[in-house]
This record gives C-alpha cells, sequence and structure tokens, in this order.
C-alpha cells in the first residue's frame, strides 16, 4: 500500500518539484548570491519551529493508554519514549536531507557545483534535521523557555544574514557556507560535533518529561486526529489553538452608533486577547505579501511564488477570522443581535479586510522599494489574491460537516475515487486559494485565470450560504 501511494501521489510531485528546480527561473533562484543568506535563515526558522511546536505536540507522543501506562511505571523515559522520538526524527531528518539533495542535485546537474560538495550539503542537511528533532523534544520538555529562545535564534539568524562576517561562528551561520558551490568541510565538522552534543542530551531531555505534560499532548493530538480522518480539518487544527489570556480587562463590545465600529473593534480586541496568534497571523500576511512582490521579479517563477503566497495568505488570516467563523455558526438561526444574517457576516469581515490591505499594502509598498520594482501590479495583484482569500475563508467557515452523499464509492476503470474526491472537497479552499495566488502572479499576462478563479470562489460562497443550515 506504501508503495503503490508512493507511486501515484508522491512521485510526481518529486517530479514536479525536480523540474521547477532545474528549470531557468530555479536555477536563477538556486544560484543567486543571496541564496547562502536564505539558507542561513531557513535553518534558523527550521530549528526556531521546531522549538515553538514542541510546546504543544513534540515528538515524544504516544496513544493516551500507552502514554499513562509507561509514564507511570517504574521504566525510565529515555527508554519508553525513545520508538516515537526516533520515528519522528527519521522523518525530518529524511525530509531536510532530500531538500538538500534536491538543492544540490539542481545545481550539480547545470553544472554549478561538484558532486562532492552536492554530498557534503546533503550531510549538512541530515545534521539539520538531527538538530531540529533535539529543538522539538526541548520544546516539549521546556514550554515556557522555547518562544523566547526561538525568538533569539532568529534575531541572531537574521544578524547573521545580514552580516556575513558572523556566518563561521553560529550554527545556521555554518550551513550557509555549506551551501553547494562555496562549502567547506570544516563547517560539516563543526556542525557535527554540535549535533552529536546534542544528541548525547537527549536521553536527559526525555527523562524530564512530566506525565500531566504528556498525557494533555496525547489527548490533544488523539483528538485532532480523530477530527482529522472524518476530513474536519478545521476542528482539528482549533485544538491547538490557544486561549485568550491577555487584555482580559478589556470591554470588547462597546456604545457606539456605528454597528460596523461596534463589530470592528470587538473582533480587533477578540485578537488582541491571543497575542501568540495575532502575530504569527501578522507575520503570515507579511510574508505573502513579499512573495507575491518577488512574483513580479524577473527570472523568478512567479506561479510558484504566487501559490505560495496565496497558501500563506490563507493559514496567516486565520487569527484574523474567528468573527465569520461565529457568524457562519449562528448562520441560519434566530438572529443574536437583531440583524440579519447577511449583515452579521459583512460586519464580522470588516476587520481581516482591514488588516489584510493594510499589512499587504505596507508590505508590497516596502518590499518594491527596496527591491526597485514598480509597485502597481504588485499592489494590484496582492489586493485581488487578499479579497479571494478571504472569500475562501468564508466558504470554508460555510462549508459544515462531510456531506453523506461523498461517502458513497465512486468506481472507475482505474478503482474507487471516492477517497480522492473527500479528501479534495475537504481541502478545497487550499488548492483553491493556491491557484488563486498563481493566477495572481499571472494576471497581467493572462487575466482570464484569475476571473475564472474569482467567479468559481464567488458561486461557491453563494451557493454554501443559500444551503445553510
Amino acid at each position: 500500500m506504501v508503495f503503490m501511494v508512493a507511486v501515484v501521489a508522491v512521485t510526481p510531485i518529486a517530479r514536479a518539484v525536480w523540474l521547477s528546480l532545474t528549470s531557468a527561473e530555479g536555477i536563477a533562484v538556486l544560484a543567486s548570491t543571496a541564496a547562502p543568506g536564505v539558507t542561513v535563515l531557513t535553518a534558523a526558522g527550521l530549528w526556531a519551529g521546531a522549538l515553538i511546536l514542541g510546546r504543544d505536540r513534540g515528538p515524544a507522543v504516544l496513544p493516551p493508554f500507552p502514554t499513562h501506562a509507561l509514564a507511570t511505571s517504574d521504566l525510565p523515559r529515555s527508554d519508553t519514549f525513545r520508538g516515537p522520538v526516533l520515528r519522528a526524527g527519521a522523518l525530518v531528518t529524511g525530509l531536510a536531507t532530500f531538500a538538500a539533495g534536491l538543492v544540490g542535485g539542481s545545481l550539480t546537474s547545470n553544472g554549478l557545483a561538484d558532486p562532492l560538495s552536492t554530498a557534503m550539503f546533503a550531510a549538512v542537511g541530515a545534521l539539520v534535521g538531527i538538530v531540529a528533532t533535539v529543538a522539538w523534544l526541548a520544546g516539549q520538555v521546556f514550554p515556557r523557555a522555547a518562544v523566547p529562545v526561538a525568538l533569539g535564534v532568529l534575531a541572531l539568524a537574521a544578524f547573521t544574514a545580514a552580516v556575513p562576517f558572523m556566518q563561521p561562528f553560529t550554527p545556521w551561520g555554518w550551513v550557509g557556507l555549506a551551501y553547494p558551490g562555496s562549502g567547506s568541510p570544516h563547517t560539516l565538522v563543526a556542525l557535527t560535533a554540535l549535533t552529536a552534543a546534542l544528541v548525547a542530551a537527549v536521553p536527559v531531555l526525555l527523562n524530564r518529561l512530566g506525565l500531566a505534560e504528556l498525557m494533555a499532548q496525547a489527548a490533544r493530538w488523539e483528538s485532532a486526529a480523530t477530527y482529522a480522518t472524518g476530513m474536519e480539518f478545521s476542528s482539528a487544527v482549533t485544538i491547538y489553538q490557544g486561549e485568550p489570556h491577555a487584555g482580559r480587562r478589556l470591554r470588547a463590545v462597546r456604545a457606539i452608533r456605528r454597528r460596523s465600529a461596534v463589530f470592528l473593534i470587538r473582533d480587533a480586541i477578540g485578537a488582541v486577547r491571543t497575542p501568540g496568534r495575532l502575530v504569527v497571523g501578522v507575520i503570515a500576511l507579511a510574508t505573502a505579501g513579499t512573495l507575491i512582490t518577488l512574483a513580479f521579479a524577473p527570472a523568478m517563477p512567479g506561479w510558484a511564488l504566487g501559490a505560495a503566497a496565496g497558501l500563506t495568505l490563507f493559514g496567516g488570516l486565520g487569527p484574523f477570522t474567528d468573527g465569520i467563523r461565529h457568524a457562519a455558526s449562528v448562520a441560519a438561526d434566530f438572529p443574536l443581535y437583531g440583524i440579519s444574517d447577511e449583515h452579521l457576516l459583512a460586519n464580522h469581515a470588516l476587520f481581516p479586510l482591514a488588516v489584510t490591505v493594510v499589512v499587504l499594502l505596507t508590505v508590497v509598498v516596502v518590499c518594491s522599494f527596496v527591491t526597485g520594482m514598480s509597485a502597481f501590479a504588485p499592489i494590484l495583484s496582492s489586493l485581488a489574491l487578499g479579497v479571494l482569500t478571504l472569500m475562501a475563508r468564508v466558504g470554508n467557515a460555510l462549508k459544515g460537516p462531510l456531506p453523506p452523499t461523498l461517502l458513497a464509492p465512486i468506481p472507475t476503470p482505474v478503482g474507487d475515487l471516492g477517497a480522492a474526491v473527500r479528501m479534495i472537497w475537504a481541502l478545497d479552499a487550499v488548492l483553491l486559494i493556491a491557484f488563486a495566488g498563481a493566477a495572481a502572479a499571472l494576471a497581467f499576462e493572462s487575466p482570464v485565470l484569475l476571473i475564472g478563479v474569482a467567479i468559481t470562489l464567488v458561486g461557491l460562497v453563494v451557493a454554501r450560504w443559500r444551503q445553510r443550515t
């Protein structure tokens, strides 16, 4: 079964990635002078992300019953929870090695790097994956220190990328120095020594795992897996949503004559009460604006950067669309606030729309100024993508549970397509926004694509709004 899935699904995706990397645009990106600096930021971002991820879902996770049985026994946790950590580490290390091998192989196939430097970079990728696994476990063991340490890593990495003189003195700098074409064996030796020291600390970290934290993470992961199995990915994500804790004394609903201002302030204060989600959302929106701007740069894979911008924007809008999800959940019921469902949804859409426009315009103008590009095309495309992404969020909130009709088999000469159809239904918003991002990047070359996506999203939202129950 695993082999069949790899042949049918993984192989075409890997081939598409390889063709993109070996294309003229891909080679221009990988061979640019900024590539080693981006590698520094990527490695540091991976390690910082692993630290933060460990706070909610670490690598040492088993189902609730084995977790309770093993954690309450006299066996050391370095033995009982070693298996899931090794499996998680193998997955992360394999993906990091594969990514580094793709980059090095692409440069080697075009004569821009020698095979030895490619092999060394792949080995560095494996070491980066091992360090990421240890950071993931450290975030699980020390959840309170994970965020400050992660922010410190990102700040130092940004400083290292801006000041190349610092690269020989930082672990993420060693990764950048090992980039194919400029690699040095000394960086591999230093990174290997650091990795060995961190791996030696894994048993100590495992033995510091507490019973309460292990049980909490096991229960949440089981609940999320149950929702994901039922194709309810939005519900699975909400399992890990942080609880409001800041600004509890701020009055969210205020006596203002303009009803739209009441909802705008209410949604803004609601977002401020989860500052972590708010900051991540703003960073995601800023990243999307940067990507959509770079999509219009010469010799850049515009469609790929546009698709990445759409996906990043869709994820970043999550913390700002809680009001939209509330409006969708109470739609078609008795009016709670004395206004119609349409006005309730429109008022809750004001805050995410305002934040999207402000952040995208600011980032696009700044990026265009820094790169010396015209800001006209990126501004129009980013605004169009922002509106379409917000519509996709509305459609996703109105989707409801899986229709029973999709549970029926769909026999075809190549097999049952029922599972594929259910997966497309579950990820329809993500797929549409990825296509919308690519279409937005190509809007001035082929506007028909963007118009088609807009019509599809509008039709989908209208149909789901009429069918709301």
